[in-house]
């Protein structure tokens, strides 16, 4: 009998420190989740000109809405602190703006989409259960690699004739530093891995600085080398004398405005323990 008493302790002890490990292990994070605008902010207008008055629409929300993609790696201290470092690939959806004129029947719309990568350091507090995890996280966003693209018509008619403009542009972006947490679920489904559900959000707007045309077309014909560095390239700044004449050589002036990255959504995914 106390043999077999002494067995019973030695396997108990053998399963506390095998689930030990494998709390403590290092593991891989894959996720993909989808994103909804947090904190909307104004990111262009819709215009319509009838009978000479104008109706203008704004068109709120955050460019950090669409899919995401994260892969990381993390290590738990203990069975309750660990921390993670991740990289997240936004592709934010397209955030489009009309314009209609009646008089000079002239109508068209842009579109503004963002990419970005971000660093995300974390730290986990989680409970000690290895079948079923409660945890949240909390840490630091970090953009890098970003940029704003832009794409448009414009249809007018101009003494009988139909001219059609179109373009595409690319604006780039500061690194900048925002705030990022989550709260999730994570089950145990094989002894090498996890499944996790969870909420998660981050707050964050993008300093963009300049910007320019990649392409510029009227009824198909490229004109973006007839055009001068003012019409065709900007550059962003916070005051200045935006109304006079620019300089033809230098990127036009524009007042700086920050783009909104903040989103909240819900995302799911795999853990690999090593």
């Amino acid at each position: 009998m106390k043999l077999h008493l002494t067995t019973y302790i030695i396997v108990i002890m053998f399963c506390s420190v095998v689930t030990c490990a494998q709390s403590t292990a290092p593991y891989l994070i894959l996720k993909t989740s989808y994103d909804f605008a947090a904190n909307p902010q104004k990111l262009n207008e819709a215009t319509v000109v009838l009978n000479g008055k104008t109706y203008t629409k704004g068109v709120y929300g955050s460019y950090g809405k669409g899919f995401t993609i994260l892969a990381g790696i993390g290590k738990m201290i203990n069975n309750t602190f660990g921390f993670e470092l991740n990289a997240e690939y936004i592709f934010g959806n397209k955030v489009t703006a009309t314009y209609t004129e009646s008089e000079d029947n002239t109508s068209g719309s842009s579109s503004q989409y963002v990419r970005s990568l971000l660093f995300k350091p974390v730290i986990v507090i989680r409970n000690s259960g290895d079948l079923l995890s409660i945890y949240t996280k909390l840490g630091l966003a970090i953009s890098t690699a970003t940029n704003r693209y832009g794409d448009g018509n414009v249809l007018t008619v101009i003494d009988n004739q139909s001219l059609q403009f179109t373009f595409k542009s690319i604006e780039t972006v500061k690194a900048k530093v925002g705030f990022t947490a989550c709260f999730g679920l994570a089950f145990r489904i094989s002894p090498s891995s996890s499944f996790f559900t969870e909420i998660n959000g981050q707050m964050i707007s993008l300093p963009i600085t300049r910007g320019r045309y990649t392409s510029y077309a009227i009824n198909g014909v490229d004109q973006l080398p007839q055009l001068r560095v003012v019409d065709k390239s900007w550059v962003y700044k916070k005051s200045g004398y935006f109304q006079g004449t620019p300089n033809p050589n230098e990127p036009e002036p524009r007042l700086y405005e920050p783009a909104n990255l903040s989103n909240i959504g819900i995302g799911m995914g795999i853990l690999y323990h090593f």
